[in-house]
């Protein structure tokens, strides 16, 4: 996960850390705790993108 936040920062002109704060605010964990890996909910991911680099 840390490469898409690479790319995140980059192509949003973020650093890194900003970019990683996204991804771990807007990461769904397993589901039941156990099953299943956890995932990027990437249309929120999107829409808090756009509010931060709208300012």
């Amino acid at each position: 996960m840390a490469r898409f936040a690479d790319r995140i920062a980059e192509q949003n002109r973020l650093t890194v850390t900003q970019a990683d704060k996204l991804v771990a605010d807007h990461t769904d964990d397993r589901i039941l705790g156990f099953s299943g890996e956890p995932r990027v909910n990437v249309r929120q991911l999107d829409i808090a993108l756009k509010n931060l680099t709208s300012r």
